[in-house]
This record gives structure tokens, C-alpha cells and sequence, in this order.
């Protein structure tokens, strides 16, 4: 029987394919939708995924103490009650919301600005913070999960200690990643409808980019703010009193 984290990730699952669809349907391109469903589809089936992979390695490397703290962090990450879907649902929702019915990435809603940023504004910080949350519960796990003698400890430990610079680094590095996916995308869609932007699904310019970077940080800054406050709780928080 599926467990609740499963069905929420299948129904996020199913709006996604609805959606690629529609876009399918509306655009006839596959350069953005093709590349968005697969990508969302391995992350949501993330669990299972990694469940073979531990199999196998299990095989391989039993009783290996950096084997096990990986999989009890992993599990940590992605087992109830924390469950992977709430890590999930803002990268999937967020093309979830290029659906051609409700597109906040282009027509009215996309023309619709508060201080300068688009609709597009809150997926995007919504994702980097997730994303930034489960790189800071990720180290926390592992460096929890991880003995001395494992021979990944002292390079959990230094990612530990630096996981605030790591997280940053980490997000530069898919925000650089996924800025330049667009401008390909984009490029290659104009290229294809002979430079009719009505007919690209896959929207780009210099300063929506400037924007989704800036967003991407706010999402970065509210994780890491969230972290430290609830790192600092729980490093003050003060033992039972001895009669």
C-alpha cells in the first residue's frame, strides 16, 4: 500500500504529465517539455530509485560504515514523517504553472510585476529554498549518521561545518546550470518557428534571468535564516535539571 509521502508525489506526478501535455499540444515543441518531464519524473521517483541503488551497493560493500551512514541520511531525507514530496512538489509545481490554461510565465499573468519581480518570482525562490533545506538536513543526517571511523567522515565533517557556503556553491552552480538550459531552449525553439515567439513555449531574456537569480537568493537566504535560528534553538536549548 502506498504510503501518504507516495500518493502525494503520484498526484504531483500526474498533474506534471497533464501539464507536459497541454504544452505538447499547445507549443508541438519537445525541447521544453520533454526534458521537464523526465527530469521531474526521476526526481520524483527519487526514493525507489535510490532503494535499487542501495541494494546494490549493499551486495557489493556490505557493512561498510560509509555505505550505512549514506543510506540512514538518505532515508532520514526522504522517509516519513519528513517524506520527499514537500522537497519535490516546488521544482515540480513550478513547471506545473507553465500549463497554457494558468501560465505565469508568459501572457497576463507573466506581464504582472510587485517591486520590480514576476509570479515567476515565487517558484523560484520557493525551489531554491527547498533545495537549500534539503542540502542543510542532508549534512545534518549524514553528519549525525556518520562514525569516526567511516572513512567519509572527515569530509562529512568539513561539509558540515561549511554548509552554508556549500549550500550557496551547490545553488550557483544549478542556478548557472538551469539559467544556461533556458537560453539553449530558447534559442533553439526560436530557431526552429523561424524567431516567432508566439509559437515557443521556452520564454528568455537577460532580465528575467537577472531576476530568477536574485530569487534563487532570497530562496537561499530564508532556508539559511530558518537553519541557523533552529540550529541555534536546539544548541541552547537547556538540559533536564537534577534534583
Amino acid at each position: 500500500m502506498p504510503t501518504r509521502d507516495q500518493w502525494l508525489r503520484l498526484g504531483l506526478w500526474g498533474l506534471l504529465l497533464t501539464t507536459a501535455n497541454a504544452n505538447r499540444v499547445a507549443h508541438g515543441l519537445p525541447t521544453t517539455w520533454v526534458p521537464h518531464t523526465l527530469g521531474n519524473t526521476l526526481g520524483l521517483a527519487l526514493p525507489e530509485l535510490v532503494d535499487a541503488v542501495d541494494a546494490a551497493l549493499g551486495r557489493l560493500a556490505p557493512g561498510s560504515p560509509s555505505l550505512l551512514a549514506l543510506r540512514a541520511a538518505v532515508q532520514e531525507v526522504t522517509s516519513e514523517p519528513r517524506g520527499w514530496a514537500r522537497t519535490m512538489a516546488p521544482v515540480t509545481l513550478a513547471y506545473i504553472v507553465s500549463h497554457p490554461r494558468f501560465n505565469i510565465y508568459r501572457g497576463e499573468l507573466g506581464a504582472l510585476r510587485c517591486l520590480g519581480f514576476g509570479l515567476d518570482s515565487i517558484p523560484h525562490s520557493l525551489t531554491a529554498a527547498a533545495l537549500t533545506t534539503l542540502v542543510y538536513d542532508g549534512l545534518t543526517a549524514l553528519h549525525t549518521h556518520t562514525p569516526g571511523e567511516a572513512a567519509i567522515a572527515p569530509l562529512v565533517e568539513v561539509g558540515y561545518r561549511q554548509r552554508v557556503g556549500l549550500a550557496a556553491l551547490i545553488l550557483v552552480g544549478l542556478t548557472t546550470f538551469y539559467e544556461y538550459s533556458e537560453y539553449s531552449i530558447h534559442q533553439a525553439e526560436l530557431r526552429a518557428t523561424g524567431g516567432d515567439e508566439s509559437r515557443i513555449n521556452m520564454m528568455w531574456d537577460a532580465e528575467d534571468t537577472a531576476k530568477d537569480v536574485a530569487s534563487n537568493g532570497l530562496g537561499w537566504l530564508a532556508a539559511t535564516l530558518v537553519h541557523l535560528t533552529r540550529t541555534r534553538r536546539v544548541v541552547t536549548m537547556p538540559g533536564p535539571v537534577s534534583a
